[in-house]
């Protein structure tokens, strides 16, 4: 069997070399180049995807914390963990509005927002009974 495949590749190293049409290395050559392109192009979305994702927390923490010199549109006084969790929440959920609202969502993708919001303010909001002690 060896001696078989040697034998076959002996004639054919012996074959005449067939000369190639100039066409086709031009192809072969374009060809070579988009292929380059492609990586390149891959490569630098890759990069961009990966700068993104290592950036997102930094944003993430950003947005939640407001920013330095930023005051607090809804609460006044920060009186436990829980209000500041909520009002977290409150924040992201006015940037998410904010955001619907300028790539013009329909009122049906924003209903359910508003009604988180209110929801949130709820919690937030001490009771009617509360308030009117408040006011004496």
């Amino acid at each position: 069997m060896i001696e078989a495949s040697t034998h076959v590749r002996q004639e054919l190293h012996g074959l005449p070399e067939v000369p190639l049409p100039a066409a086709l290395w031009r192809r072969v050559e374009a060809g070579r180049r988009q292929k380059m392109r492609r990586r390149k192009l891959l490569a630098g979305i890759t990069s961009l995807a990966l700068v993104a994702v290592m950036a997102t927390p930094v944003f993430v923490q950003l947005l939640a914390d407001g920013g330095p010199g930023r005051s607090e549109p809804l609460v006044a006084h920060q009186a436990s963990n829980a209000k500041r969790d909520v009002r977290a929440d409150l924040h992201a959920l006015d940037l998410a509005l904010q955001a619907a609202y300028d790539r013009g969502a329909s009122d049906a993708e924003v209903a359910p927002m508003w009604v988180a919001r209110e929801a949130l303010l709820a919690g937030i909001r001490p009771p009617r009974a509360a308030r009117r002690r408040d006011r004496i």
